[in-house]
């Protein structure tokens, strides 16, 4: 689980955030079962977070960061599925 550094927002990820697309295939592919997933939103609503899908946050960020004046991939080289891209998850998740 990763909370947000910006604001209430969480996500729910098996052991590594590009292990599996989404909290859908990690159940289905039993990384996490559904009574687990289930424990984990509710703990997390209940903590006044919003989960969010880790699916979308693995897309190119398009808003203004300081991140795209960096050349490409030198500050998150290999990172994941990245690939040295800013996306939602470095925007959102990540220390900056």
């Amino acid at each position: 689980m990763r909370l947000s550094n910006f604001g209430d927002l969480a996500v729910v990820t098996t052991p590594r955030p590009d292990s599996h697309g989404d909290l859908d295939d990690a159940v289905r592919e039993g990384a996490l079962t559904a009574a687990d997933r289930s424990r984990i939103e509710a703990a997390l609503t209940d903590l006044g977070y919003t989960p969010v899908p880790a699916r979308p946050l693995h897309r190119p960020y398009d808003g203004v960061t300081w991140l795209a004046d960096e050349p490409e991939g030198a500050l998150y080289a290999g990172y994941g599925p990245h690939g040295g891209r800013v996306t939602w998850w470095i925007r959102y998740f990540e220390h900056l």
